[in-house]
């Protein structure tokens, strides 16, 4: 397995919390999240997703040298089309959080 590694500032604080991670496998994409983090508040898992569309867009700007605001929208007009027809073949379980 190809891991990312964490940003630097998550090695050094002992607070520091993984909340989502993804992966293809066999061509398929799953992910695992932490839904426990803002159960109380699932607003902020908007914003972190957004966070993300930004940080994709503007990397993948840089190293195709393409524009950033272009990719963004494609970025967001692809979550609007699948929040729209949310999947139906969602699987997995529910896990207790490592400590």
């Amino acid at each position: 397995m190809r891991e990312l590694p964490p940003p630097a500032e998550a090695l050094t604080d002992p607070d520091a919390l993984e909340m989502l991670r993804g992966w293809i496998i066999d061509g398929n994409l799953q992910a695992s999240v932490a839904a426990w983090v803002w159960q109380e508040n699932p607003v902020i898992w908007g914003r972190l997703l957004a966070d993300i569309a930004g940080h994709l867009a503007d990397a993948i700007a840089r190293e195709k040298g393409l524009d950033r605001d272009d990719i963004f929208q494609q970025i967001a007009d692809s979550v609007r089309h699948h929040l729209a027809i949310p999947p139906d073949d969602l699987s997995g379980e529910f896990v207790e959080p490592l400590q």
